[in-house]
C-alpha cells in the first residue's frame, strides 16, 4: 500500500464529491418535508359554519319593512277604529282634538308614514324612510292614546263635560237597546246632544266628532271596524 502522504492528494477529491452528494440530498429532503406541510406565511382564514346561512342585506331590510308593514296596519286599524266609534270619541275626546300636544304628534307622524306606505317593497331608500316613519308614528300613538285617558274631558268646560256624559248615555242605551225603535230614539237624542257639544265648543277648540263617527250615528248603527 503507498504511504499515507502519497495516497492524500487522491483522497480529496473523494471526499469533496461525497460532502457534495450529501449536501444536496438533506437539502432536497428539508424541500420536500417544507413543501408537505402547511403554508406558514399565509395563515388560512376559517368562516363561521353559519356564514353561508346568513341573510343577505336586502332580506334583512325586506323583513324589517314587512314588520313595519304589519304595526303600521295595526295602528290605522285602532285609529280608524276609534274615529268610527262616537262613544270611544266622547269617552276619549282629547285623541279627536289635534291641538292636543300629543294627538298633533300623531297625526303628523302618522300622515308621514301613510304617504310612504305601499304594497310591494319600495327602493331601498323608501323603504328605510317608512320603517322610520312607522316606528315614530307607532310610538306617538301610544303616546297619544296615554294622554288622552288622563285628559278625558278637561278641555271642556263644566257646561260640555255635562253634554258629553249625557251623549255618552245616550250611546251606551242605542247601543244595548230592546228594540230598533229605542235604539233609533237614543241615536235622535245623541244626534241632538253632540250638535249643541259641537257649537259649544265653537271655535274655542278645534275638537269635532270625526266624519266616520257622524256617519255611524247617522245611520243608527254600531260602530264598524275598518
Amino acid at each position: 500500500m503507498p504511504p499515507y502522504h502519497e495516497m492524500q492528494p487522491l483522497l480529496w477529491p473523494i471526499i469533496t464529491l461525497l460532502w457534495l452528494a450529501v449536501s444536496m440530498y438533506s437539502r432536497a429532503a428539508l424541500r420536500r418535508r417544507w413543501r408537505a406541510q402547511p403554508d406558514r406565511t399565509r395563515p388560512s382564514v376559517r368562516l363561521p359554519p353559519d356564514a353561508q346561512d346568513r341573510p343577505s342585506p336586502e332580506k334583512i331590510l325586506r323583513a324589517r319593512w314587512a314588520k313595519a308593514r304589519e304595526r303600521y296596519g295595526r295602528v290605522a286599524a285602532e285609529y280608524g277604529a276609534y274615529e268610527s266609534d262616537a262613544l270611544q270619541v266622547l269617552r276619549m275626546p282629547a285623541l279627536a282634538d289635534p291641538e292636543v300636544p300629543s294627538t298633533g304628534r300623531f297625526i303628523d307622524a302618522f300622515h308621514e308614514a301613510m304617504a310612504l306606505h305601499t304594497e310591494t317593497f319600495p327602493p331601498e331608500p323608501m323603504a328605510k324612510q317608512f320603517i322610520a316613519a312607522t316606528e315614530t308614528a307607532v310610538q306617538a300613538w301610544d303616546a297619544a292614546c296615554e294622554a288622552a285617558e288622563k285628559l278625558r274631558a278637561s278641555r271642556f268646560t263644566a257646561e260640555e263635560r255635562a253634554l258629553i256624559t249625557q251623549g255618552i248615555k245616550l250611546l251606551e242605551l242605542a247601543q244595548g237597546g230592546a228594540t230598533a225603535a229605542e235604539q233609533e230614539a237614543a241615536f235622535g237624542a245623541a244626534r241632538q246632544v253632540l250638535a249643541r257639544l259641537e257649537r259649544s265648543v265653537g271655535t274655542r277648540l278645534e275638537w269635532r266628532v270625526p266624519r266616520p263617527a257622524r256617519k255611524q250615528i247617522d245611520h243608527r248603527g254600531r260602530p264598524l271596524l275598518p
